[in-house]
């Protein structure tokens, strides 16, 4: 599994470059399970790195405001 540093910045590349994902979407683009990310995803959310929105049944998530700058 990579270091949280190198899954944070996967996911906001992800988010960056295709915004709305869900969970099950990240999951498999990442090879993480679904629970281990769902928990990841709030703790990225509560720091602002990540915004979800609830459509429907389903969560999405987008980049967050509080990314500086860019990840390289």
């Amino acid at each position: 599994m990579p270091s949280s540093y190198n899954l944070t910045e996967t996911i906001i590349k992800i988010l960056e470059k295709d915004p709305g994902q869900q969970i099950q979407q990240l999951a498999k683009a990442l090879k993480v399970n679904k629970n281990f990310l769902a928990g990841y995803l709030s703790a990225l959310e509560n720091e602002g790195k990540v915004k979800s929105k609830k459509i429907g049944p389903a969560k999405v998530y987008f980049k967050g405001d509080n990314v500086k700058g860019g990840w390289k």
